[in-house]
C-alpha cells in the first residue's frame, strides 16, 4: 500500500490546528476572559523551575523538599493554581537552572523552552532533511505538550540522542551527554546497560565522571545535605503520589503503568504489569548494544525502549523521541512522497509521534494506548532492522570468497541501510 509520512502529514495539521489555534481561543474565550489573561497560564509548570532556581541562588535549596511549603507557594503565584506541584527532581538538576534565576518569567521560559528545543534540533541536524522534515521536528506534538507546560523533556531529548549518536565516533562526549541524562532519573534507567553493553569504556568512564561531578557541583553550591534530604523525602513522595493519584492526572502517564491506574487498578496491579515490560526493555536494549548494528534504527529502538521502561513517564517525555524519529524517518526514506513502503511501520510510528496529544483523550474514555503504540512502534523497528541485516548478509555471502568484507558506512550515522 502506499502510504508515508508525507501523505500521513496532513492529520499533523488538523492535530496542530486543533491545538495550537482552536484549543488556546477556547480557553482565552472561557477561562481566562480579557481581563484574566497572564502569561503565567502559559508553561504553569515552568515556575516550579524558576522557583527552584531562584532558591538555589539564594541558598535556601534545601526548602525546595518541603513539599507543603513548596506547593503552597506554586498555588500563590501561578494563576489560578491548581493541580500537583511538588518538586521531585534531584538537585543535579539545579545546576542547569542557575543561568535563568535573575530573569523574568517570561525570558526565563524564553530561554529555558529555546535551549531545550535547540539542543534537541542540534544532536539530530542532518543536511539530507527536506524541509517538511524540519517541521515534522518543530511541530511535533512532543514539543507542543513540552511548551504548553513548561517542561523539560526537550532537554532531556537533546542530551540522550546526542549521546547516542555520538556514541560510536566520540566516546568520551558521547558519556558526558548520556551522564547530563541523569537530572531525570526515570530516563537514565537504561544508560548503565547501553555504555556496559556496548563495551566502551572510555563513554562509561566519562559517563561516571559526569554524573559524580554534577552531584559534587549541586552538593559544593547548593548545600552539602541536600542529596541526602533528597533520598529521605523524593522517593516516599513519588511512591505515593503514583499510588493514590486518580482523575486527569493519570492520563499524563502513558507507561504501562500509568495504562493500568487510569483503569482503574491499583498501583500493585500497576506495578505487576510494568515489571515485565521493564524487564524486556532491558533485555532488548542489552541485544542492540551487544554487536554492532545499523545506528539510527538501533538509536530510535533504545529511545523507545527508554520510554518503556519506567513507571514514572509522562507525556512530554516523548520528546526525548523526536531526534530519534526525526533522523530515522529521514534517512529510511519516510518524508518522500515517492517512498513505497509497508503500511504499519510508518503507522505505528506516526501514532506514537502523535500520542502526546492523544492519550490523554483517549485515556479518558478507558482506552490508555500509550504502552500499546510504543511497544508495537518498537517491535516494527527490531523488524525492520533484522530483515536489514539479513540481506546484507546474503549479500556478503552472495560475493563470494573473493572479497567478503562488507562496506563501512559508519561515517556519523548519515546513511541507513535499506532492505
Amino acid at each position: 500500500m502506499f502510504i508515508s509520512f508525507a501523505r500521513l502529514q496532513v492529520y499533523f495539521l488538523v492535530a496542530l490546528l486543533l491545538i495550537a489555534v482552536v484549543y488556546p481561543l477556547y480557553l482565552f474565550g472561557t477561562v481566562m476572559g480579557l481581563d484574566g489573561f497572564d502569561l503565567r497560564r502559559v508553561g504553569a509548570d515552568f515556575y516550579q523551575f524558576l522557583l527552584a532556581s531562584r532558591l538555589a541562588v539564594s541558598g535556601n535549596a534545601a526548602q525546595l523538599y518541603d513539599f507543603s511549603w513548596f506547593y503552597n507557594e506554586v498555588q500563590r503565584n501561578v494563576a489560578d493554581g491548581s493541580g500537583f506541584y511538588a518538586w521531585v527532581h534531584p538537585p543535579s538538576m539545579l545546576v542547569f537552572l542557575v543561568p535563568i534565576s535573575g530573569l523574568t518569567y517570561l525570558q526565563a521560559y524564553t530561554v529555558w523552552m529555546g535551549m531545550g528545543g535547540l539542543l534537541s534540533f542540534a544532536v539530530a541536524f542532518s543536511r539530507r532533511a527536506p524541509i517538511r522534515a524540519v517541521t515534522f521536528f518543530i511541530f511535533a506534538p512532543a514539543t507542543l505538550v513540552n511548551l504548553f507546560y513548561g517542561q523539560s523533556g526537550m532537554l532531556a531529548g537533546g542530551f540522550l540522542y546526542g549521546g547516542l549518536r555520538l556514541m560510536d565516533r566520540h566516546p568520551a562526549w558521547a558519556g558526558v551527554l548520556l551522564g547530563c541524562v541523569s537530572i531525570k532519573p526515570e530516563l537514565f534507567m537504561l544508560i548503565p546497560i547501553i555504555l556496559i553493553a556496548h563495551r566502551s569504556i572510555i563513554a562509561l568512564c566519562a559517563c561516571v565522571a559526569t554524573v559524580a561531578f554534577l552531584v559534587d557541583a549541586s552538593a559544593v553550591f547548593f548545600g552539602s545535605g541536600l542529596w541526602w534530604i533528597y533520598l529521605e523525602t523524593v522517593p516516599s513522595l513519588v511512591t505515593t503520589v503514583m499510588a493514590q493519584g486518580e482523575g486527569s492526572f493519570l492520563y499524563l502517564i502513558p507507561s504501562a503503568f500509568g495504562a493500568m491506574r487510569s483503569l482503574g487498578f491499583s498501583a500493585t496491579a500497576g506495578y505487576m504489569v510494568q515489571l515485565p515490560v521493564t524487564i524486556i526493555a532491558f533485555a532488548v536494549t542489552f541485544w542492540l548494544f551487544a554487536r554492532e548494528r545499523e545506528p539510527v534504527a538501533r538509536n530510535l529502538a533504545v529511545t523507545l525502549c527508554v520510554l518503556l521502561a519506567t513507571p514514572f513517564l509522562f507525556l512530554w517525555d516523548y520528546a526525548v523521541l523526536s531526534p530519534a524519529l526525526y533522523l530515522y524517518a529521514t534517512r529510511t526514506g519516510l518524508f518522500d512522497d515517492d517512498m513505497n513502503t509497508p503500511l504499519m511501520e510508518p503507522v505505528l510510528l506516526f501514532a506514537v509521534y502523535l500520542l502526546p496529544i492523544v492519550n490523554i483523550a483517549l485515556a479518558a474514555h478507558g482506552f490508555p494506548v500509550g504502552p500499546i503504540f510504543t511497544a508495537l512502534a518498537l517491535l516494527a523497528v527490531v523488524v525492520r532492522m533484522i530483515d536489514a541485516e539479513r540481506t546484507q548478509a546474503s549479500l556478503v555471502d552472495d560475493e563470494g570468497e573473493g572479497d567478503n568484507s562488507v562496506p563501512d558506512d559508519r561515517d556519523g550515522d548519515e546513511e541507513l541501510g535499506t532492505t
